[in-house]
């Protein structure tokens, strides 16, 4: 994004907090949600949003070619010593689980052949809708927030889920405890220095949730930290008469 796509997008974001976003309990204040970002997004590149559980949130047209996909992503800031961002990829169990049995891999006691299949049943989704989208263009766009909402920035992601190399530079392992003794998770872990780093996460026994932290340093691109303007809060009923003057039904008095 340019500059000026960068300033067009908080503008956008900014208008969810006159009170049609989502309201925030813990800080009492009206925030864009991932719908509001994808719409937002849509308008900003010219294209438009599935509205579905798509690979692609954002489809943007391209003259003479195919369209390329944008996936858009909202998360919290990660710890600023894990130097990564996140992502969570996929909260389908039965995708997950259909392809550990297709393989004839049990994920609760062969987490080192789990994990590439879990790396490769993702990338299979982008691979499927390839006769519709211009899938090396297309991107996964990360709008990450600080825990109290008032710092944000962008950052660009390559769709490339295979670098490292899910079977030889990926270590894979299960870890946590379910309700029947054995493990919750499969994780993989890659060396980034001296500090090991985890950089994919399958709750499998909770829903199919795969999150992935890929390294900051491999963001294609990234925005410095801005802030979303403070719009006056409107109600609904301050809504009606501004869009539809004069057509709200008055109290009938009668005697």
């Amino acid at each position: 994004m340019t500059a000026d796509e960068v300033e067009r997008l908080r503008l956008l974001l900014s208008t969810f907090r006159d009170g049609s976003g989502q309201f925030l309990k813990r800080l009492k204040v009206y925030m864009p949600d991932y719908l509001d970002f994808e719409r937002a997004t849509a308008e900003v590149c010219g294209g438009t949003t599935s509205e579905d559980k798509g690979v692609f949130d954002v489809a943007v047209p391209v003259p003479g070619g195919k369209p390329f996909g944008i996936s858009c992503k909202m998360s919290t800031e990660q710890n600023i010593r894990n130097q990564s961002s996140f992502m969570e990829l996929s909260n389908s169990h039965k995708k997950f689980e259909d392809a550990f049995a297709r393989e004839g891999v049990d994920w609760r006691t062969q987490p080192d052949l789990a994990g590439p299949i879990i790396v490769d049943l993702v990338m299979s989704w982008h691979t499927e809708c390839a006769d519709r989208y211009d899938i090396a263009s297309s991107k996964y766009l990360v709008l990450s927030h600080d825990k109290d909402w008032s710092e944000f920035r962008l950052l660009c992601f390559s769709l490339d889920l295979a670098d490292p190399d899910p079977r030889t530079e990926v270590e894979w392992v299960n870890e946590g405890r379910d309700g029947h003794g054995g493990p919750s998770t499969v994780c993989g872990y890659i060396m980034h220095g001296d500090r090991r780093h985890r950089l994919w996460q399958l709750f499998q026994n909770s829903g199919g949730q795969l999150k992935y932290y890929p390294l900051l340093s491999w963001a294609e691109w990234f925005t410095e930290p801005f802030k979303l303007e403070n719009p006056p809060i409107k109600g609904m009923r301050q809504k009606v008469d501004e869009y539809f003057p004069g057509r709200w039904p008055e109290e009938t008095i009668t005697a």
